[in-house]
């Protein structure tokens, strides 16, 4: 049944995935290049769905644009990483900081309900497709800064969100991740519901971290088994 909906997909979707899967399995390594005419002669497509389906992958900064011609992986820079998961908490700490203080205005606590709502389920419930999870975690940090009423930051947010997806969601690859983000999350929203913020402050600033520890690690793995596969062996 997924074979036949898949079959069913536009063209460009159907690109787009596997293409997109092959990036997070490391099958197209951080700084392969290639052209839509490569892409379009190896999944036996024209070139207007791996066009449509490149300028995509590049709007999620999984690929860029070669200087002079074709594409290429966008490269994992660890050092840049580490700035904008910095730069994550400390606009996360500063949303979670005016959740737990006086209402303004610009606070909308509705978004908090909804958000109790996905995350303080029983474990039957749960998602466990590790795609779909990381979506949820991406949307899950940006409400609760839509809910602090900061636009700029919200903004701010979701462009790293972007550039950082490719090691997130590779940290949702274990059922124990998952768990652990509910957990995570449930915990936090109780504590800005108490607003007890020092411990809201500390949760969310250990649950990015420990995020950002576990995505780098799991990349380094990765890494370190595509250049091992990919070694000459000598006998």
């Amino acid at each position: 049944m997924a074979s036949e909906l898949n079959r069913l997909l536009p063209h460009s979707v159907r690109v787009y995935r596997q293409l997109r899967q092959e990036i997070y399995a490391f099958i197209l390594m951080p700084g392969d290049r290639f052209t839509e005419v490569d892409i379009a002669s190896r999944l036996g497509c024209s070139r207007t769905p791996v066009r449509e389906a490149l300028l995509t992958l590049q709007n999620e900064a999984l690929i860029r644009r070669c200087f002079r011609n074709g594409w290429e992986v966008c490269p994992i820079d660890f050092d840049v990483y580490e700035d904008l998961y910095a730069t994550r908490i400390l606009i996360e700490v500063d949303s979670v900081g005016r959740l737990c203080g006086p209402d303004t205005a610009k606070i909308d606590r509705s978004v908090l309900a909804k958000l109790r709502a996905l995350w303080v389920i029983p474990s039957a419930r749960q998602e466990q497709a590790g795609e779909k999870i990381a979506t949820l975690d991406e949307q899950f940090h940006i409400a609760l800064t839509e809910a602090a009423g900061n636009r700029e930051l919200t903004a701010i947010l979701s462009n790293i969100t972007d550039r950082i997806r490719i090691m997130r969601r590779l940290d949702f690859e274990y059922d124990a991740r998952i768990a652990q983000t509910y957990q995570e999350h449930a915990e936090l929203l109780e504590a800005i519901e108490n607003r007890e913020k020092a411990r809201a402050i500390s949760l969310i600033q250990e649950h990015i971290q420990d995020a950002h520890s576990g995505a780098c690690a799991i990349t380094l793995r990765r890494l370190q088994k595509v250049r091992a596969r990919n070694l000459p062996q000598f006998r």
